[in-house]
C-alpha cells in the first residue's frame, strides 16, 4: 500500500444522479463503451432487462432495472381510492468514485491514481493483477480483463480535464445526470433531501471516506431502486485488517530489525569473552 492524498469531498466534481428522470434508454452504456473504445460483447437474456447482469472489464457502465411496488393514490367519485402498482425502475451504475476510495488504498503498487478532480483511475500500465482494489471495492466495481489486468470506470477524466462532461453526462436525452463542481452537486443534493426526496452518497461510511462522487436521489416511487442496490454496500473485512495491520508491519519490522541487531552483537560480545578466556588458560 502507498500513500494517497485525497482531494476533499466538495472539492473537485461530482454527479447528481436522478433516477426519476431515467428512461432506461442505456444511452450513457452505450456512450461509455464508445468513448473509452470498449468492444462489443454478446450477451444473453437472463431474466431481466439488465445486460450485461453486472459491470465488467469491457463494461464500465451498466444500467440496472429493479422491480418493485409503489403506492398510488386516484380521486374517484366515491373519494381518494389507493392502489399498489407496478414499477419497472433503470438505474444506471459505475464506479462511485469514493472520497477515501479503498480500491486507492489496497494498491500495492500505486496503480490506482486520484486525480485533483476526485477521479479514481487505474493504471493499466501499472497494474499487476493482485485483485487487491476488488476484493477491498464495496461496490464491486474493478474487474479483470483478460490480459490479467483491473478495468473500471476513469470518470472520464480525459474529457473533465479538456472541460467537457463524462460522455454518459453529455448523451443523457432526460437529462438524469448533473455534472459539476462537488459543492454544487453537494449543495443541491441536500436541497432535495429536505425536499423529501431519498438521496443516497452524501453520509455512507468511514471505509469509503464518508461520501462518494456520483449521488443518487429518487422519489419514494424509486427508492426501492437505490435501496436494493446498494443493499450489500460494505466495508470489506480484508482490506480493514490489512489497514490495521499495515502499521504493525511498518514499525513491527523496525522494531525487529533492532532486536536481532541488539541480539548479534551480545552474541557477537559473549562469543568474543569466551575467545579470551580460552586463551588465557592456555
Amino acid at each position: 500500500m502507498v500513500s494517497l492524498t485525497f482531494p476533499k469531498p466538495n472539492e473537485g466534481v461530482a454527479v447528481l444522479v436522478d433516477i426519476d428522470k431515467c428512461i432506461g434508454c442505456r444511452a450513457c452504456q452505450v456512450a461509455c463503451k464508445d468513448w473509452n473504445g470498449r468492444p462489443a460483447v454478446k450477451t444473453e437474456f437472463a431474466g431481466s432487462l439488465t445486460l450485461p447482469k453486472w459491470l465488467t472489464a469491457e463494461d464500465w457502465k451498466v444500467v440496472f432495472f429493479y422491480e418493485g411496488k409503489t403506492g398510488k393514490k386516484l380521486m374517484t367519485p366515491a373519494g381518494e381510492v389507493t392502489f399498489s402498482q407496478f414499477e419497472l425502475a433503470p438505474l444506471p451504475y459505475n464506479c462511485m468514485h469514493c472520497a477515501a476510495a479503498p480500491c486507492a488504498r489496497a494498491c500495492p503498487v500505486g496503480a490506482i491514481k486520484v486525480t485533483g478532480e476526485g477521479a479514481v483511475v487505474i493504471n493499466k500500465e501499472e497494474c499487476i493483477g493482485c485483485g487487491y482494489c476488488e476484493a477491498a471495492c464495496p461496490y464491486d466495481v474493478p474487474k479483470k480483463g483478460s490480459d490479467g489486468r483491473y478495468y473500471k470506470c476513469t470518470f472520464c477524466v480525459d474529457r473533465i480535464q479538456n472541460g467537457r462532461a463524462p460522455a454518459c453526462v453529455e448523451v443523457c436525452p432526460t437529462n438524469v445526470f448533473t455534472f459539476g463542481p462537488a459543492s454544487e452537486v453537494i449543495a443541491k443534493a441536500r436541497e432535495e433531501q429536505r425536499r423529501g426526496r431519498y438521496v443516497y452518497g452524501l453520509e455512507v461510511n468511514d471505509y469509503v471516506g464518508g461520501s462518494v462522487r456520483w449521488i443518487y436521489v429518487t422519489s419514494d416511487r424509486r427508492a426501492f431502486a437505490v435501496k436494493q442496490h446498494f443493499s450489500n454496500a460494505s466495508p470489506r473485512a480484508a482490506q480493514q485488517i490489512r489497514e490495521v495491520l499495515k502499521p504493525l508491519t511498518l514499525y513491527g519490522g523496525a522494531l525487529l530489525a533492532v532486536g536481532l541487531t541488539i541480539a548479534g552483537i551480545a552474541a557477537w560480545r559473549q562469543r568474543r569473552k569466551e575467545e579470551k578466556e580460552e586463551a588465557g588458560t592456555k
